[in-house]
């Protein structure tokens, strides 16, 4: 079982080609792409942390949850509302649950956010702060202790969280 991190797939969403240059003539290719590239890395028996803006309609989002592999943790960010009325309907699949804007990961010593920031808790203690924001000016950055998991930034692809942490920690 691995874990995995990633974020602003936004799925369903047509702005999204564009701004973030994915090779993809409309978005349901963007969502098959994305949906396929999920499943490449990740199997049944994994966790995946998505760390904000999943889908722009709550029909996308269903649809994509129920064929994504994984036990999956969404944490909302501001293109959210869609993952936010399934879970407040109980419309999540029961491999899909919602997570705090904030989580902290002592195995990992990291701390899970979207939005990037200056201070976090256990920051002294070394913990990692592990960001989803797409905007590329938030760059990981092994001095600061980011590593921002932006899906466009890592080929689209869940990234293996605990060899993200060995690879930024050897810089």
């Amino acid at each position: 079982m691995a874990t995995f991190v990633t974020s602003n797939l936004q799925l369903g969403r047509p702005a999204a080609i564009k701004k973030y240059g994915r090779s993809c003539k409309d978005v349901s290719e963007m969502n098959e792409m994305l949906i396929q590239n999920w499943n490449s890395v990740v199997s049944d028996g994994d966790i995946v942390y998505h760390l904000g803006n999943f889908a722009l309609d709550p029909k996308t989002a269903q649809d994509a949850l129920s064929r994504l592999n994984g036990r999956i943790f969404l944490m909302p960010a501001e293109l959210d509302e869609s993952v936010q009325t399934l879970a407040t309907k109980g419309m999540l699949p029961k491999t899909v649950s919602l997570m705090n804007r904030i989580t902290p990961m002592a195995q990992f010593k990291s701390n899970l956010s979207y939005w990037p920031m200056a201070e976090w808790p256990e920051k002294k203690k070394g913990f990692w702060s592990v960001i989803g924001y797409p905007e590329k000016k938030y760059k990981s950055d092994p001095r600061q202790k980011t590593i921002n998991v932006s899906t466009d930034l890592w080929g689209n692809k869940p990234q293996d969280l605990e060899k993200l942490l060995e690879i930024f920690q050897d810089i």
